[in-house]
C-alpha cells in the first residue's frame, strides 16, 4: 500500500460525502465514549452533572452483504467483490473474502493488520496487456481520509491524499481469475467502516489513580470486546504512555480470544501473570475494564478458572469541565447562567489592566482568576482585598490554561521549545515558575493551548509558518505534579490550515477555531482525537472559543461582543450582547 503527496482539491460531491461521514463517525466518537460509563454504574463520572443529549440504545450496526465470486468474473470484477467483502469481514468473518484468493494468498493474507479508509469507492486499472497469459494486476486508486493501525489507533490523512492498492491476479486451476498477490490489511469506503467498525474509549488510570484516561480506539464490530481488552492489557497508545499508569502485570492476556457474556456483565479470562497484581491493582483493572466495555466485569485465571479476588472496586470516573462559564463585561468578570450575568465575588473589577485572556479553576465564586495583561504579562485578578499579583512576564504570551494541580500554562509564543508553568500556590516567587521541556514545538508559534481535566493531556495549536497544525500530547509529571514535559504528540485535525484557539469539548474531542484547507470562513471544528474533523456551522465573526465538557457546552464570541451557545441542532443562539472572553474552568 503507498500513499503518495499528491494533493486535489476534493470535488463539491466528494466534499459532501467527507462531511457526511465525518458527523457519522464523529458523533459516533463522542456518544461510544459517553455511554462507555454511563452503562457501568460502579464506576460513575466524577465532577458535576452536566447536561447532554439523550442517546438511545444502539440498535446494531447494519448488515453488509458480499458475494461469492460469480462465475467467469472479469479481474476487475473479481477487486471490486474482494473490496466489498472486507467490509462484510470487518461486521462477521473473511471466509467470503478469502474466496477471491488464491489458497496461497489466503495462507498469507493478513486482513486486520492495518486499515486504509477510502473517501470513495476506488477508481480500478486493470493492465489488459497481460491478460491472455493468464495473469494480470489491477490498480485501485482513490483519496484516503484516514487509516487504523493494529492497535486500532486512528490517524485522519490531509484532504486530497491519494493511496494506491495493486492486486496481482492469475487463473487458478478451474480457470477462475483470483488473487495471488494482496497487501496485508483491509481496504475499506468510509461509509463501509462506519458500518463495521466500533469506536471503543479504553481507559487507563491518571498516575495519582484520580482520574481514569480515554484513549479512542476503532474495532471491527464482529470481535470488538476482545480487541479492547487485548489493546488494555498491553497499553495506552505510545503519546500517552507516559502520562497515565498500567496495573496489568506484564505477561497478562486473555486467555482465549473472546470475551464470553454472562448475565448482566461478563467474564474477562486472563493468563496466570494477572495474580501477580496486588488486590488493589486487579479493582483498578476491573474498574479500567468495566469503563471499557460498558458493563460490569469479572476477572477469571485460565479457561473455565475461578473468578480473581480484589479489593473494593474504586469508584473512579473521568474528569470533567463544570459548566461554570464566566465572560468579561467592561471591566468586571461576570458569572453567564443562562441569558443572565452577574458580578463574581472572589474578583474586583479589573480597572487599569488591558485582559486579553482569563482563566480559573473551581466554583466562579471562589477561584482565583489569572489574567492575560496584554500581552506581556500574566497577574492575579484583583480582590476586595488584594491587588493583581505578576505570576510571568514575557513577549507574546500564550494565553493561560490552569491543570488540576493549580499549574497556570503559559509561555512566549514563539517558541524555542519549551513551555512554562506557574505555580498558583506559590504566586509571586521566583520557585513558582518552571519550564516544561517540549522539543517537538522548537521554532513553532503557539497559537492556543487547553490542558484536558484530567491533567495528563494537553492540546496545542501551532504555526510555523506554512499552517496551523494540531497536536495532543502526554504530560509527564514529578512525584510532586509538577510539569516536566511533554510527550511526543500525536496531530490531529489534518483537514485545518489556521486557527486561533483550542479548548477540550468532550473526552477525546476538542473545539477549535480555526479555517479548513480550501475555505475562507472560520468555524468551529470539532476534532476527535482518533477520528475525523468535523466543521460546524459558522457564527459570524467568530473570535474566541470556550466549553466545557460536552458539545452542548460550547460558547463562541464574535468581534461584535455577541455570546452564541450551541444547541441541540447545528444552529447557535444568541444569548449575551456587550460580553467577552467566555471561559470555562481550566
Amino acid at each position: 500500500m503507498t500513499t503518495t503527496g499528491t494533493v486535489r482539491r476534493p470535488t463539491a460531491g466528494q466534499a459532501d460525502l467527507r462531511r457526511r461521514v465525518g458527523r457519522a463517525l464523529a458523533a459516533g466518537l463522542a456518544a461510544v465514549g459517553v455511554a462507555a460509563l454511563a452503562a457501568c454504574a460502579s464506576i460513575p463520572t466524577s465532577g458535576p452533572v452536566v447536561e447532554g443529549e439523550a442517546t438511545p440504545e444502539d440498535p446494531g450496526q447494519p448488515f453488509v452483504s458480499a458475494a461469492s465470486p460469480r462465475r467467469d468474473a472479469s479481474p476487475d470484477q473479481i477487486v471490486r467483490g474482494f473490496l466489498a467483502a472486507q467490509a462484510q469481514g470487518a461486521r462477521g468473518s473473511f471466509d467470503v473474502a478469502s474466496e477471491f484468493l488464491t489458497r496461497d494468498a489466503q495462507d498469507d493474507w493478513s486482513p486486520v493488520s492495518q486499515v486504509a479508509i477510502l473517501e470513495d469507492v476506488p477508481q480500478l486499472d486493470v493492465d489488459e496487456a497481460a491478460i491472455e497469459g493468464g495473469t494480470t494486476t489491477v490498480r485501485a486508486t482513490a483519496d484516503v481520509v484516514g487509516t487504523v493501525d493494529e492497535r486500532g489507533v486512528y490517524t485522519e490523512q490531509a484532504p486530497g491524499r491519494t493511496t494506491e492498492v495493486s492486486y496481482g491476479l492469475v487463473r487458478d486451476a478451474d480457470d477462475q481469475w483470483r488473487i495471488d498477490v494482496v497487501d496485508d490489511g483491509l481496504t475499506i469506503t468510509a461509509t463501509n467502516f462506519a458500518r463495521t467498525f466500533k469506536q471503543a474509549n479504553l481507559y487507563f488510570p491518571t498516575l495519582d489513580r484520580a482520574y481514569l484516561v480515554p484513549d479512542a480506539r476503532w474495532f471491527p464490530s464482529r470481535n470488538w470486546q476482545a480487541l479492547a481488552v487485548r489493546e488494555t492489557l498491553r497499553g495506552p497508545a505510545d503519546w500517552l504512555a507516559g502520562s497515565v499508569a498500567t496495573v496489568a502485570p506484564e505477561g497478562t492476556s486473555l486467555s482465549i480470544d473472546s470475551v464470553p457474556p454472562g448475565e448482566g456483565r461478563v467474564a474477562v479470562p486472563l493468563t496466570d501473570p494477572v495474580t501477580a497484581a496486588s488486590p488493589a491493582d486487579r479493582a483498578m483493572l476491573i474498574a479500567q475494564l468495566q469503563a471499557s466495555l460498558g458493563v460490569p466485569v469479572d476477572i477469571t485465571v485460565g479457561v473455565g478458572g475461578s473468578e480473581l479476588s480484589a479489593d473494593d472496586v474504586p469508584t473512579i470516573g473521568v474528569a470533567t469541565t463544570p459548566d461554570e462559564p464566566v465572560v468579561l463585561s467592561g471591566d468586571q468578570v461576570m458569572s453567564l447562567e443562562g441569558r443572565t450575568t452577574r458580578a463574581v465575588t472572589s474578583a474586583a473589577p479589573l480597572a487599569g489592566l488591558q485582559p486579553t485572556a482569563l482563566a480559573f479553576r473551581g466554583r466562579a465564586d471562589d477561584a482565583t482568576y489569572v489574567v492575560r495583561d496584554g500581552a506581556a504579562r500574566l497577574v492575579t485578578a484583583p480582590t476586595a482585598e488584594a491587588g493583581p499579583v505578576t505570576l510571568l512576564t514575557g513577549t507574546s504570551l500564550v494565553a493561560p490554561s490552569i491543570d488540576r494541580f493549580q499549574y497556570v500554562w503559559s509561555g512566549p509564543q514563539v517558541q524555542a521549545g519549551s513551555l512554562q508553568v506557574v505555580d498558583l500556590r506559590e504566586a509571586g516567587s521566583d520557585a513558582a515558575v518552571s519550564e516544561v521541556a517540549a522539543p517537538w514545538l522548537d521554532g513553532r508559534t503557539v497559537m492556543s493551548l487547553r490542558v484536558a481535566p484530567d491533567g495528563a493531556r494537553v492540546a496545542v495549536v501551532s504555526d510555523s509558518g506554512s499552517g496551523a497544525q494540531v497536536h495532543v500530547a502526554g504530560i509527564v509529571r514529578d512525584e510532586t505534579g509538577r510539569p516536566t514535559q511533554l510527550s511526543a504528540p500525536v496531530r490531529v485535525g489534518q483537514p485545518i490550515a489556521a486557527a486561533t484557539q483550542v479548548t477540550w469539548a468532550d473526552r477525546t474531542l476538542l473545539g477549535v477555531l480555526g479555517r479548513a484547507s480550501g475555505e475562507s470562513e472560520v468555524v468551529v471544528q470539532r476534532v476527535p482525537v482518533g477520528g475525523p474533523t468535523v466543521a460546524a456551522s459558522p457564527v459570524e465573526g467568530a473570535v474566541s472559543l470556550a466549553s466545557a465538557t460536552g458539545v452542548g457546552t460550547t460558547l463562541v464570541g464574535t468581534s461584535d461582543s455577541s455570546l452564541y451557545a450551541a444547541g441541540t441542532s447545528s444552529l447557535w443562539t444568541k444569548i449575551a450582547t456587550e460580553v467577552r472572553l467566555p471561559t470555562y474552568p481550566g
